[in-house]
């Protein structure tokens, strides 16, 4: 005897058999878009927006029936492959090492403050409080590759 997972299972491949709709979560035959061609990435080439809000009124499977391209072969370094291509007008920021810290909730208050009073982003203010800091304490950059190998997580 099925069980309900297997009932509502088989009942949601039925219902998406006869609607033609693909399953979301299916990969097969999905292709990586050319992370080098930004212009690829609109599909048809125009100068449509590339911001979300303008593909508000697009389908759910975003292809609208195009064909996909094939993807061309891409060489890149380790470094280069874990950070994306951004969007056209938008520079590339500095390289940035991911840090994860817990503040006080009246830090976090004290931050969101300072983020709508100056307009700048939490990134920034930390940044730039962490240098004052480092100043104040006398404390230099020992360089890409510390000697004494501490501080790696």
């Amino acid at each position: 005897m099925p069980t309900f997972a297997e009932k509502a299972r088989q009942a949601q491949q039925e219902k998406r058999s006869g609607q033609g709709e693909k399953d979301p979560a299916d990969l097969s035959g999905s292709q990586e878009p050319d992370w080098d061609n930004p212009d690829s990435w609109g599909g048809d080439g125009s100068d449509a927006s590339d911001s979300a809000s303008g593909n508000a009124g697009d389908s759910a499977d975003g292809n609208d029936g195009q064909a996909p391209e094939p993807a061309a072969p891409v060489t890149r370094t380790p470094k280069a492959a874990s950070r994306t291509a951004r969007r056209r007008g938008r520079p590339r920021g500095p390289d940035r090492e991911a840090l994860t810290v817990r503040v006080l909730p009246a830090t976090n208050r004290m931050l969101t403050v300072a983020v709508e009073e100056t307009g700048l982003n939490p990134q920034t203010i930390v940044e730039e409080a962490m240098q004052a800091h480092f100043r104040r304490l006398k404390i230099q950059d020992p360089g890409p590759e510390s000697a004494s190998g501490e501080g790696a997580a």
